[in-house]
């Protein structure tokens, strides 16, 4: 037979053979693109395995976030761009420009407080009521005409201390004024006065201090609340009496740390109430600028420490540290005491370590519970 007969009679027999092969295959091939599932589910599982999560950053690197602390705990909610009131820089960071106009000492029942000479603030100097006046933005403004005012009357608290008068207790936080207000029935009268401290500083350590302080108030008719010389209008002594039995804390619609009656409520327009300009505008741009640590190192402050308050309350702070609470002797087995910081009395020193009956100790307040309420009762001198 010749090879070409061949060949055709060959693909005669194997035709319907690869006719049924092309069919099957043609079947095969359309289940499978009828079934994306599974193409999915075969994928799925030669898909490589997810890049492993970066391992922490080592302890003391930064993070890009300094609202951590060192621990790496970090404060929910807080401002990295803030202050603590009870942050130790406020021992530092206005010892220098209120040194040349008073005197830092270790007060036995404040701690470390500032004192204003009386040759710069008078012998009758009352704090938010001497030598400044009110002015309004969002809240009442207190502006100083001292040049070193920035500091005291936005930062920390002022506070009476027989036979010193006025002294101040450092804070770190600011506010336009920090003091409490008080309005009679009809807002005819405004009463005012300084917060109490919330703690105090006792070897460099800011302690808490829940005792009640009686309230100093001033009184202001309500019509020389924003007189440029409203320390010559306040009413005080026994003239003061009076008003005092009407005058009740303002509670203001929207709760805030010192915020006092509406102008408004006073009688005032708002194209009468004055608002920081000028040189008095400039004053409480510094004191603002100071609170915030982005401006506040610029201008010569430390960074936020971000340390929290002890628990103990001043007097069992004192009787754990070595300090009395009754004046005489330290306390027996407290040991050896490290100040974390240095006194106003030393400028820049080292922590002291101190052994018991090594010095006269430092003296913590007694705590006594309040034997009345605040309110009008207290007038300043």
């Amino acid at each position: 037979m010749k090879p070409s007969r061949f060949a055709s009679l060959s693909l005669v027999l194997l035709a319907p053979w690869l006719t049924q092969c092309e069919a099957s295959l043609e079947a095969s091939g359309s289940a499978t693109a009828q079934s994306p599932a599974s193409v999915g589910a075969s994928a799925a599982a030669t898909d490589p395995e997810p890049n492993p999560a970066p391992p922490p950053a080592p302890p003391g690197e930064a993070t890009g976030d300094d609202s951590a602390y060192a621990s790496g705990e970090y404060a929910l909610g807080e401002d990295p761009d803030s202050y603590a009131d009870n942050d130790p820089s406020a021992l530092t960071d206005f010892r220098q420009p209120l040194e040349p106009y008073g005197t830092w000492v270790d007060d036995p029942k404040y701690g470390t407080v500032w004192v204003p000479s009386p040759g710069v603030v008078g012998a009758d100097f009352v704090p938010y009521s001497t030598a400044g006046h009110w002015t309004y933005d969002n809240d009442y403004v207190w502006v100083s005409d001292y040049e070193w005012g920035w500091a005291p009357f936005h930062y920390g608290r002022w506070v009476w201390v027989d036979g010193r008068g006025w002294v101040w207790i450092p804070g770190r936080v600011y506010r336009g004024a920090w003091v409490a207000w008080g309005v009679d029935d009809g807002y005819g009268y405004v009463g005012w006065y300084p917060m109490a401290p919330s703690y105090l500083w006792w070897g460099g350590v800011a302690v808490a201090y829940p005792v009640y302080v009686g309230p100093r108030w001033v009184y202001c008719p309500r019509g020389q609340v924003f007189s440029p010389v409203v320390g010559t209008r306040v009413v005080t002594g026994a003239a003061a009496a009076p008003i005092a039995g009407r005058v009740r804390p303002f509670v203001p619609a929207t709760p805030g740390v010192s915020a006092g009656p509406p102008p408004q409520k006073l009688g005032y327009a708002l194209n009468q109430v004055p608002h920081p300009t000028g040189a008095a505008a400039e004053r409480i741009a510094r004191a603002q600028q100071f609170g915030h640590p982005s401006t506040a190192l610029a201008l010569g402050a430390h960074p936020p420490t971000r340390v929290a308050m002890p628990t103990q309350s001043s007097a069992a702070y004192a009787g754990t540290h070595g300090y009395s609470t009754n004046g005489s002797l330290p306390h027996p087995g407290a040991g050896a005491v490290a100040h974390p910081a240095p006194g106003p009395s030393v400028p820049g020193a080292p922590g002291v370590l101190r052994k018991p009956g090594a010095a006269a100790p430092r003296v913590a307040p007694a705590f006594h519970p309040p034997t009345h309420a605040g309110g009008g009762g207290g007038h300043h001198r």
